[in-house]
């Protein structure tokens, strides 16, 4: 009697992310963020070309826009949207809303938050690789005004709690701070996204975890 046998061979899913390749079952997609530093050279925000065009397209109705594939920035924004799963398949951070909930300056009326895996399964210590992001809508409740997102990587920044920091609108172009205050791009070690989140309890950084 013949006797077969079968092998099975598993290839895991890959996701492009940064410059690098990696397992989507990470959940963490690795980008080089103490080496690249988000071309940041102070702490007031970082140096990007994904943020040098016109804010006319700051609002928008319907799904957020694919950035262009060109800075660090553009690629986490096209990470988000395309990764296994894009961030609008994410749980909401555990603890909070599941829908829509009401927000405050300097972030939308109303919001909408979302996590990667790597923070939903430490809320009260989000390690390294944690994603969280909350989409600012205005009063209508439709209108996407921006996207707001937390990353943490061990040694980007430890004296903060290591949190990068990037504000985007919907068309996936880094947000900018007013002509009056530089017009400067809201991304990388933000002074006034650390200055605010200070606040939190337990000098993390992150309010979501905070004791109600």
């Amino acid at each position: 009697m013949k006797k077969f046998v079968f092998v099975l061979f598993v290839i895991p899913s890959l996701v492009f992310a940064g410059d690098q390749i990696i397992n989507d079952k990470d959940a963490d997609p690795q980008f080089d963020l103490v080496n690249y530093q988000s071309g940041s050279r102070s702490s007031s925000g970082a140096r990007s070309s994904s943020g040098s065009r016109s804010s006319s397209g700051n609002k928008t109705y319907g799904n957020p826009q694919p950035a262009p594939k060109e800075t660090f920035e553009s690629k986490f924004w096209n990470y988000l949207l395309s990764g296994k799963p894009a961030y609008r398949n994410w749980a909401p951070f555990p603890g909070q809303p599941a829908g829509m909930y009401e927000g405050q300056s300097p972030h939308g009326a109303y919001l909408k938050m979302y996590v990667n895996r790597v923070a939903a399964g430490n809320p009260e210590n989000p390690p390294s690789g944690s994603i969280i992001i909350k989409e600012n809508y205005g009063k209508d409740k439709k209108t996407l005004m921006a996207v707001t997102v937390m990353y943490r990587k061990t040694g980007y920044d430890p004296d903060h709690h290591d949190w990068y920091w990037v504000k985007y609108q919907a068309n996936g172009l880094v947000a900018r701070t007013p002509p009056e205050k530089g017009s400067k791009p809201i991304s990388g070690r933000f002074k006034s996204c650390i200055d605010c989140h200070a606040d939190a309890e337990g000098g993390d950084y992150l309010f979501a975890n905070d004791k109600k």
